[in-house]
């Protein structure tokens, strides 16, 4: 039985993440696990083709975006909900708030479960930049990071329609800028859900005896540590903009930061499945 998450550059087989597709899928999902991708398509109205058509990528975006988890046997899909894409379905079935958006975005551009695309550019090629990259150097990134020239459809899509809303990224003709979300108070839970998501994949990614040597503890962060798990990369911010989100996390007491220490600490104080709960509590 495999895992659906691959480092796969051709997952999406040039397909763009699409609202009303992620959304049938997402909605239907207990009807549709245990079924095969035709199977999925009839109940779900998601169109195939010769091959898998758009089912097989919404269902990898989904995981990407950390709604659903699942595994493939025999051709068929046992799919489920994750904590916080149950929650997802509960509050936005339609994803249609800018907070469900920008969480999607951000999940899908982790740097060891997300789409290695987005992530790759988000978090490694346009931060590099400054925020700004002209088209033919970051095509020029990606074909000697990836050993292949890559297609940028999909990614320009995902930022041109599912996600244009958020003017996170502006694609011109020949220039990809990265503009800065700016800070809103009804996000301050999921703000404080993608610092810990980051935070666990970073740790995550060490063997227990380099976790042992570097000291790396799962309830306290020096600020040279937060650099390196790459927190304020999805939303685009600088050094003010991040320590700003952070205090505005420790005010709410989710976190606690020590401003005694140099560097500074961040010590957490909600759970994961806390900040789930309170995901939309602060909509308006």
């Amino acid at each position: 039985m495999d895992k659906l998450i691959k480092t796969n550059l051709e997952f999406h087989q040039t397909f763009k993440p699409e609202r009303n597709c992620l959304n049938s899928l997402l909605t239907d999902l207990d009807v549709c696990s245990g079924k095969d991708v035709q199977e999925i398509s009839k109940i779900t109205g998601i169109p195939i083709g010769k091959s898998s058509g758009k089912v097989v990528p919404t269902i990898c975006y989904l995981e990407y975006m950390g709604m659903i988890s699942g595994t493939l046997a025999n051709k068929k899909y046992t799919l489920s909900y994750t904590a916080l894409g149950e929650t997802v379905v509960q509050e936005d079935p339609g994803l249609t708030e800018q907070l469900t958006l920008l969480l999607m975005h951000c999940m899908m551009v982790r740097k060891y479960a997300g789409a290695e695309l987005w992530q790759y550019i988000i978090c490694n090629i346009l931060p590099k930049y400054h925020g700004k990259i002209s088209k033919t150097n970051l095509e020029t990134e990606l074909a000697l990071h990836f050993q292949k020239t890559v297609n940028l459809a999909p990614f320009n899509g995902t930022y041109n329609t599912l996600f244009s809303s958020l003017h996170l990224v502006e694609i011109s003709s020949n220039e990809y800028s990265l503009i800065p979300h700016n800070f809103n108070e009804e996000c301050i839970y999921l703000y404080a859900y993608i610092l810990y998501e980051y935070w666990d994949e970073w740790i995550s990614s060490f063997d227990p005896t380099k976790k042992d040597a570097l000291k790396i503890s799962n309830t306290e962060l020096t600020s040279l540590q937060l650099a390196e798990i790459g927190f304020s990369f999805p939303f685009g911010w600088n050094e003010q903009d991040e320590y700003r989100a952070l205090e505005a996390m420790n005010d709410k007491g989710i976190i606690t930061l020590n401003r005694q220490m140099t560097p500074f600490s961040i010590r957490r104080i909600y759970s994961k499945e806390q900040l789930i709960d309170l995901l939309y509590s602060e909509l308006c």
